[in-house]
């Protein structure tokens, strides 16, 4: 029985694919997912909210303060250990895509 199919222009071996769930949520869990026999893995959607919340909370944590004393002007906190944009996000794609055989894509990007 061929049960080939096509999802979001990709030729499928069969429709059976997790959609976004804490099931695709890491590269390992992708890797068991292909194990298990997943045709494509679909990822948890990326919405320009989000990008905006992280940049705004950026810049709160930067400026919080700052103008309150002359000296607090040189304790902002170094910039590498907040998450500003969707950097995560993206690294598990990237990796999704060069470590497993099948496809793994975001349902959108908002």
């Amino acid at each position: 029985m061929d049960l080939s199919t096509v999802y979001l222009g990709l030729a499928l071996p069969h429709p059976l694919l997790p959609s976004a769930s804490p099931l695709s949520d890491g590269l390992a869990r992708l890797r068991k997912l292909e194990d298990a026999g997943a045709a494509a893995v679909v990822l948890h959607s990326l919405f320009e909210e989000q990008i905006e919340a992280e940049s705004h909370e950026l810049d709160h944590f930067l400026d919080y303060g700052s103008d309150s004393f002359a000296e607090a002007l040189s304790y902002v906190p170094d910039l590498p250990q907040y998450h500003g944009g969707p950097d995560e996000y993206l690294e598990l794609v990237r990796r999704g895509t060069e470590a497993l055989g099948i496809p793994s894509s975001p349902t959108s990007t908002g």
